[in-house]
C-alpha cells in the first residue's frame, strides 16, 4: 500500500467554492490522480447525489423562485443527511476516501450571504449529519466577476463541447444562485474565505482564478500529500 493510499483510507474530503471557480474539473482530475495511486475512493455531490437529493437539488437550484432562506437551509439539509445516510457514511466505514462536490461549507457561504447566521448553519448541520464532518475543505477561490463571466459566457453559447460547459456547470441555464447580484456572491466569496475561523476540520484556499488547471490540481495534490489531516 502506498503512503497517499494509506493516509486517505477513510478520509473525507471537500472541494467548493464560488461559482464558476472549477469545482467539477479539479474534482475529475483528482479523481483520475488517486485512482492512478491505488486509493480507492467515492465521488459525492452535494445537493443531490441520490433519489432524494436530486429531486430536492432540481427544486431548490431552479424552481424555488421567491424560497426563504431559512427553506433554503432546511432543505439543502436534508438532501445532505440523505446523502451522508446512503453514500457517505457507509464509504467511509468501509475504508474508502469520500471526495464531494460541496457541502456544509456551501450552506454557510450562500445562506449565510442571504442573511442566515453560520453559527446556526453549523448547529443544523450537526443534527443533518451528525459526526460526518470533513476531514478536509478545500475552498476553490475566484473573484465574483471572473467566475461569472467563466459561466455565464459559456452558458450563453449553449455549445455542447465547449470547455466550461462540459467541466464547469451541470446545466447551461443559470440556478437561482448563480444569477444573483455580484454583491451577493461578493459575500459568499468573503465567507468562503474566512470558513477555516468557524468550520470543523481543516480549510484549506487554493487560488483558482488562474486559467492554468494543471497548476492548480498540483496545488490540490500538493495540500493531500503535505498536510496533515
Amino acid at each position: 500500500m502506498g503512503n497517499l493510499e494509506k493516509k486517505l483510507e477513510g478520509k473525507f474530503i471537500v472541494l467548493d467554492g464560488p461559482d464558476g471557480c472549477g469545482k467539477t474539473t479539479q474534482i475529475r482530475k483528482l479523481k483520475e490522480y488517486l485512482k492512478s495511486q491505488g486509493v480507492e475512493i467515492v465521488v459525492a455531490a452535494d445537493p443531490g447525489g441520490t433519489p432524494i437529493g436530486d429531486k430536492i437539488r432540481k427544486l431548490v437550484k431552479y424552481g424555488s423562485e421567491g424560497i426563504d432562506v431559512r427553506t433554503e437551509v432546511m432543505l439543502f439539509m436534508a438532501s445532505r443527511a440523505q446523502l451522508v445516510s446512503e453514500v457517505i457514511e457507509p464509504a467511509l466505514k468501509t475504508s474508502k476516501t469520500v471526495i464531494c462536490d460541496r457541502y456544509i461549507s456551501s450552506t454557510c457561504a450562500y445562506q449565510g450571504a442571504g442573511g442566515y447566521a453560520i453559527k446556526e448553519i453549523l448547529e443544523l448541520g450537526k443534527y443533518a449529519v451528525g459526526k460526518t464532518w470533513p476531514n478536509l475543505t478545500i475552498v476553490l477561490d475566484i473573484d465574483p466577476k471572473k467566475g461569472r463571466e467563466r459561466i455565464g459566457v459559456e452558458r450563453s453559447k449553449k455549445i455542447s463541447n465547449d470547455y466550461y460547459q462540459t467541466h464547469f456547470i451541470d446545466s447551461p441555464t443559470a440556478d437561482q444562485f448563480d444569477s444573483r447580484t455580484l454583491e451577493y456572491q461578493g459575500r459568499v466569496r468573503r465567507i468562503f474565505l474566512e470558513l477555516d475561523e468557524s468550520y470543523p476540520g481543516l480549510v484549506k484556499i487554493v487560488d483558482a482564478s488562474t486559467s492554468n488547471i494543471e497548476a492548480i490540481a498540483e496545488e490540490i495534490k500538493r495540500i493531500l500529500i503535505e498536510t496533515s489531516f
